[in-house]
């Protein structure tokens, strides 16, 4: 099988399987069985704190102490959201 795949794109798989020192083949595996999760997770009506709380763990979110987002939620889009994201896009 072929698959027609972008110089740049190929070039990014590349540059990823030797950063973490794996196959194309295994991100290619590790990417589809992730979207096939995230699309598991969306047919999920309604998430419970406990939901909110293992994700938030299983993405690295920890603060040594509360912080209280409802009076910080601007600032927190503003920064900390838009560094995260930032950080996502440069994987």
């Amino acid at each position: 099988m072929t698959i027609d795949i972008p110089e740049d794109v190929a070039r990014q798989l590349e540059e990823l399987a030797e950063r973490d020192d794996a196959d194309i083949a295994d991100l290619l595996r590790d990417l589809l069985a992730r979207y096939g999760q995230e699309c598991d997770a969306k047919q999920k009506r309604w998430a419970t704190g406990a939901d909110f709380a293992k994700n938030a763990k299983a993405a690295g979110l920890a603060s040594p102490e509360p912080v209280d987002t409802s009076a910080r939620s601007r600032e927190i889009l503003n920064t900390e959201f838009a560094n995260y994201l930032k950080r996502r896009a440069n994987r």
